[in-house]
């Protein structure tokens, strides 16, 4: 039914994020061994990483406060704090007003970038930790 259609109609839009995202949409694989289908796992963690940390009693966040602190967490947890580090560097070298505002990194764009992401690593304990962030 496509064919008939210009190739700058909507119904190609559609049919070119099928084929890019097949892989993604493979639930008959995903079913068969056993990996979760639905959305449960991310909406859990999104309830107690960020509802149980930014939502506490008395704990008020102004939005952008409460993004860039997911932000930073993201960072350490991925290992890739350092690389954060320097950008808020670079943008506070280029501007040094004192109403400087920090601006949270383009993800959507990163992750459309084709460079690799490196998984996740466990995170130290609390004496390591703590001597990362004294470093």
């Amino acid at each position: 039914m496509a064919q008939a259609q210009p190739f700058d109609s909507g119904v190609w839009v559609g049919i070119e994020f099928l084929d890019k995202h097949e892989a993604h949409l493979r639930y008959d694989w995903f079913g068969y061994r056993g990996r979760p289908l639905g959305s449960g796992a991310v909406e859990s963690a999104i309830r107690r990483v960020i509802n149980l940390r930014l939502k506490g009693n008395g704990i008020y966040w102004r939005e952008e406060n409460a993004e860039a602190m997911l932000v930073l967490r993201a960072a350490a947890l991925t290992g890739r704090w350092q690389e954060t580090m320097e950008r808020v560097q670079e943008a506070m070298a280029g501007d040094r007003r004192r109403d400087w505002q920090w601006e949270a990194p383009d993800i959507v764009a990163e992750l459309n970038s084709g460079v690799p992401i490196k998984p996740p690593v466990s995170q130290p304990q609390s004496s390591e930790q703590e001597r990362t962030i004294a470093a």
